[in-house]
C-alpha cells in the first residue's frame, strides 16, 4: 500500500475527526484574531504576515480534507468563504472595538495560505 493510498484510507476513516479538527481551528484562529490588543498571550516570534498565513493554510488544508472539496467549483466557493471570514475579521478589527488594526496585507496572506491548503488538498484528493 502506497503512502497517499494510507492517507487516502485514513482519511476516509477519520473525515469526521478532521471536521472537528477544522471547527476547533476556526474558534482558535477567531479568538486570537479578535483578542483585545493590551492582552498578552505567547505566540510565535513570526511576522503578522506569517501567523496569518499559516493559520489559513491549516483552515483550508482541515476544510479541504474535511469535506473532499475536490473540483475547482468547490476550492472557489472554500476559498470565498474563507476570504470573507478573512474580511470580517479584519472588518472588526479595524473598529475601535477591541483596540487593533485592520490590514489588506493580512487579507492577502489570509488569502493565499487558504488558497495553498485548498489546492494541496485536491491535488492530494486527485491521486488517491
Amino acid at each position: 500500500m502506497s503512502g497517499l493510498t494510507m492517507i487516502g484510507a485514513w482519511l476516509n476513516r477519520h473525515q469526521r475527526a478532521v471536521r472537528w479538527g477544522f471547527w476547533l481551528t476556526l474558534i482558535l484562529v477567531l479568538a486570537l484574531s479578535l483578542k483585545p490588543s493590551p492582552l498578552s498571550i505567547p505566540h510565535l516570534q513570526l511576522s503578522d504576515k506569517v501567523e496569518h498565513f499559516l493559520a489559513y493554510l491549516a483552515l483550508g488544508t482541515l476544510m479541504g480534507f474535511g469535506w473532499s472539496i475536490q473540483t475547482p467549483r468547490a476550492i472557489l466557493l472554500a476559498l470565498l468563504a474563507l476570504m470573507v471570514l478573512g474580511g470580517g475579521v479584519e472588518i472588526i478589527q479595524g473598529t475601535h472595538w477591541i483596540g487593533r488594526t485592520a490590514s489588506w496585507l493580512d487579507l492577502l496572506a489570509d488569502v493565499l495560505g487558504a488558497l495553498l491548503g485548498l489546492m494541496a488538498c485536491a491535488m492530494v484528493r486527485r491521486r488517491l
